[in-house]
């Protein structure tokens, strides 16, 4: 009879959610207690290291006491009345899963005309069809202040929101979203709506593109998100191998996590889904450290892993400057490393010799490279391998 072949439980891309969460605590930890001293926080982390999965399950696993905590990803959004509208309906489903406080707040609910809310937070309202979402949220933030009952909002993306706007020429939508967010911090009248604000675009380079300077967030408790640390990358993969098949010894697990460099969620888990497929396909659960070199060029090969992080240079910045940044790349890539000589002399050639070392700060800040002694090299082999392949060839 065949033994059952058990997979890793990792997710490629999407949020981890229940046994395929990787507890984060000391992160958790610091989030929750900022939280509780009322403060507004903005975590601007690299992509994929695992910061929606965490907020997520801050979220819905650890509110904290006296709060009211729901997420939502507005990526979607293409307006700015969209965005008060759904804030507006987050904040309505939030208090609706807590009947005490609503029936506390009955009166003014039955005011509002809902029809219904979905189980995923949409509210269908009756005849009041074109409400002013901005003037319902004055109304509603005055009601939980009145009770003493606070909304913590975790909102996935609202840079993409912003960048969107800016970028189809709705520039004043986003510098009002923007207006109206710092308001809401900055002014009592809404102490009791608190903002979580996340992103994998650098929060202060899209809102410097809208407003000409990014001081306006500096009201922001802005909460360090880092990639893992060894010991806590072995533990990781233990996590999420503990009951399959194929298992990794602490040997082969130190192999891997050097081979990757950078250890975020999404990188190991590239590497440990290609070894479960071989060893499947193979039967074999007896792995070695040629099976995680096999899997890395694999991963490599398969670009669509690593499109995005190219696509989004040239969609966040103007064409000039996202060229100035890709050549900053090509020439890592190549030559695997760039020092502050070279990057001044790249910056000329390109005419940007006034402003470089802040685009070169932008790549520092959404993972793309990091500063090693005197030098900048990429944070993770894979992307400098696929900079590489995608560009084989560079005559700078």
């Amino acid at each position: 009879m065949k033994t059952e072949w058990i997979e890793p439980k990792i997710i490629i891309g999407n949020q981890a959610t229940g046994d395929y969460y990787f507890p984060r605590n000391e992160i958790e930890d610091e989030i929750i207690s900022e939280i509780n001293k009322g403060n507004h926080l903005l975590i601007a982390a690299p992509r994929r290291v695992g910061k929606t999965s965490l907020v997520v399950n801050i979220a819905n696993n650890k509110c904290p006491k006296g709060t009211k905590c729901i997420f939502e990803d507005i990526q979607g959004i293409k307006l700015e009345k969209a965005f008060y509208k759904r804030l507006y309906e987050l904040i309505l489903s939030s208090l609706s899963r807590d009947k005490i406080i609503w029936n506390q707040l009955s009166d003014f609910f039955q005011k509002i005309d809902i029809d219904e809310i979905s189980v995923d937070g949409k509210i269908k309202f009756g005849e009041k069809k074109d409400l002013n979402y901005l003037t319902e949220i004055d109304k509603v933030a005055g009601q939980l202040k009145s009770k003493n009952v606070r909304v913590v909002l975790f909102i996935d993306e609202l840079p993409e929101v912003l960048h969107n706007l800016h970028k189809e020429n709705k520039t004043e939508q986003a510098k009002g979203i923007l207006k109206n967010l710092r308001e809401w911090r900055q002014n009592n009248q809404y102490s009791a709506i608190q903002l979580v604000l996340t992103g994998s675009v650098g929060m202060r380079h899209v809102v410097k593109r809208i407003e000409g300077r990014a001081t306006d967030l500096n009201d922001l408790m802005e909460i360090d998100f880092e990639p893992f640390v060894p010991k806590q990358a072995y533990e990781y993969i233990a996590h999420v191998t503990k009951n399959a098949t194929v298992k990794y010894s602490d040997k082969v697990s130190r192999f891997l996590i050097n081979k990757i460099s950078y250890p975020i969620p999404y990188f190991i888990n590239l590497i440990l889904e290609e070894v479960n497929k071989k060893a499947r396909r193979n039967n074999n659960n007896n792995i070695s450290e040629d099976d995680i070199d096999i899997a890395f060029d694999k991963v490599v090969k398969e670009s669509s892993y690593f499109k995005d992080w190219k696509h989004r240079l040239f969609d966040y910045f103007p064409r000039h400057e996202a060229l100035f940044l890709n050549e900053v790349l090509l020439f890592i890539a190549h030559k695997d490393k760039i020092n502050k000589r070279e990057l001044y002399d790249l910056a000329r050639k390109h005419n940007k010799y006034i402003e470089y070392m802040e685009l070169v700060g932008n790549l520092e800040n959404d993972g793309y490279i990091l500063e090693k002694g005197n030098n900048y090299i990429f944070v993770s082999p894979f992307l400098k391998e696929f900079w590489k392949r995608d560009q084989p060839i560079y005559n700078g």
